[in-house]
């Protein structure tokens, strides 16, 4: 932070934090005993690691602490400090930082990127051009109390939190990232934008910062374990790198995914957010209710994937017990659904993926979900479930198109014990997954359903034909036609469209029906009649 050039910054964040350091010091200020002081700094501990881990109850806290502290010794040094700190009147005539975080206090930047069409680097003009345009965002500060809290948030940020990166967390942007210390940028919706006006004091910060967020992770992130990827309380995934693993010793990296802890229901995917429509909306329902499984696609970072998933399991009806296998526990299901019977089990290096799932099938799991697939057994184990145990298994996962996901997935089981054929890996796949849900960003930013695909297994059984109404003759083409369409397009399965967005309609187009063998499946648990609305629903509309 370039503001900490200023001695008196530093002078005032140590008196703050020796309050809670120090038993006498909080004894004094708070006019309390010994033994309430020992068990008051001690508490402050627990919640500085809570706030550190992305619990925002427990941050404020700290800064209502710091606001009450600060006002406590408001001597005459110090109120000039804090007059002379920021100028509450003017917003141009701070530093850039300060300017960027009176800015971050009011506003959302995410709104302000696309409002101002930023798309690589905030540059200082371009921050102070937005700051004149809103200027309004000081009118706040009027009040001595908000301006002791803005001083107060800062002075947290240098101390305990995430120094000048600390007010991004709680932005609208997918993610934040860190490549060395005057190196900070953003991601939102695809496009990776510095911000030049951020920067840390020293490499000791970044490093600082990367111990504080990962303390949630198995393995201490060190020297012995230079790349750490773990999570915050709040979901933001935190991936950490540096020592031996980067360049040189002014390398560490920090990335945070930010995943937004609110619930976003399909109702409103749908109403406000548009990326589904109303036919989607009623497919998707009788999906959950008739235990359908599927997986969710997309080939841009942020596009929405695990918000989708959440929004789907939300549907599940309550009286199911859903199984979760998060390697990160992004997901956070059973705090975003605490009503539901969710069991979620976080892989480390004491229980590998197969006990994990083996666990899960013991609980009696209706659902099985897998956060995101990126390990070989993730797939076999959500084969498993689906064909042996009848659950209806769910996953996210990259993928350029739909066209790819079923053969990413069959390589993944191929490297596994269990899979040595691509086309019985095919065929239980095939059998596994009933719908692709494929997400896209489209130019204007927002995300839709790009499309919809069955996946239908191509297997010959004696099922597929009528043995009394067919002659011989017939029968022998019936066959020979599906052994030369296997043989020709060398796979034992195939995607039939539902749905597809169409770029110049800029709406949906449903192409087809579901299959009879999905349509029979959905009845086992959702009932005739809900089925045969949905379907006439899709029929009506094509």
């Amino acid at each position: 932070m370039s503001y900490l050039d200023n001695n008196v910054w530093k002078h005032i964040s140590q008196t703050v934090g020796d309050c809670f350091m120090n038993p006498e010091q909080y004894m004094a200020l708070y006019k309390t005993d010994r033994r309430e002081a020992i068990r008051a700094i001690s508490h402050f501990t627990d919640m500085k690691d809570k706030a550190a881990l992305g619990d925002r109850k427990a941050r404020d806290a700290i800064i209502d602490y710091y606001v009450r502290i600060i006002d406590d010794l408001c001597n005459g040094v110090i109120v000039s400090f804090i007059d002379k700190a920021v100028n509450f009147q003017n917003i141009i005539d701070n530093d850039d930082e300060i300017i960027f975080e009176l800015l971050m206090a009011s506003c959302r930047l995410g709104v302000l990127i696309d409002k101002y069409n930023i798309k690589n680097v905030i540059t200082s003009e371009t921050l102070h051009d937005i700051a004149l345009a809103e200027q309004w965002v000081m009118e706040k500060y009027v009040s001595r109390e908000e301006q002791l809290r803005f001083i107060a948030t800062l002075i947290y940020s240098m101390s305990y939190g995430q120094d000048c990166i600390e007010a991004l967390q709680y932005q609208d942007i997918n993610e934040i990232g860190i490549l060395n210390k005057d190196y900070v940028y953003v991601t939102y919706k695809g496009n990776k934008i510095r911000l030049p006006f951020l920067s840390f004091e020293s490499t000791g910060t970044i490093v600082n910062i990367q111990k504080k967020t990962t303390q949630n992770s198995a393995l201490n992130y060190d020297m012995q374990n230079p790349i750490v990827v773990t999570s915050k309380y709040n979901s933001s995934r935190i991936s950490v790198a540096g020592y031996d693993v980067t360049p040189s010793d002014k390398d560490f990296y920090y990335n945070e995914r930010i995943f937004n802890v609110e619930v976003v229901t399909l109702e409103r995917l749908r109403d406000d957010y548009h990326t589904i429509n109303d036919i989607m909306y009623n497919l998707f329902m009788l999906n959950q209710a008739g235990r359908g499984s599927f997986i969710v696609s997309g080939s841009d970072m942020g596009v929405g994937k695990s918000t989708f998933l959440l929004s789907m399991i939300g549907k599940c009806p309550e009286s199911w017990g859903i199984g979760i296998l998060d390697q990160q526990n992004e997901l956070q299901v059973g705090v975003k659904y605490p009503n539901k019977n969710v069991i979620t089990l976080v892989e480390n290096s004491k229980k590998n993926l197969a006990q994990c799932f083996a666990y899960l099938l013991k609980t009696s799991r209706d659902v099985m979900v897998v956060s995101e697939i990126t390990l070989p057994d993730e797939v076999s184990e959500l084969v498993n479930a689906a064909m042996r145990l009848n659950a209806g298994v769910s996953a996210t996962m990259h993928s350029l198109s739909p066209n790819e996901v079923i053969p990413n997935l069959r390589n993944l089981m191929m490297k596994t014990s269990m899979y040595n054929d691509k086309s019985t890996a095919e065929e239980d796949l095939a059998n596994s997954i009933d719908m692709i849900i494929h997400l896209r960003r489209l130019d204007c930013g927002r995300i839709v359903v790009d499309s919809i695909h069955e996946v239908v297994c191509n297997d010959i059984t004696p099922e597929m034909f009528d043995m009394k109404t067919l002659d011989k003759k017939t029968l022998f083409y019936e066959l020979a036609g599906r052994y030369l369409y296997d043989m020709i397009m060398g796979h034992r399965y195939s995607l039939r469209p539902i749905i597809r967005f169409d770029n110049h309609l800029h709406d949906w187009i449903c192409e087809n029906k579901p299959s009879e063998k999905y349509i029979n499946k959905m009845m086992r648990y959702a009932g005739r009649e809900m089925v045969s609305r949905v379907v006439e629903d899709l029929i009506w509309t094509k």
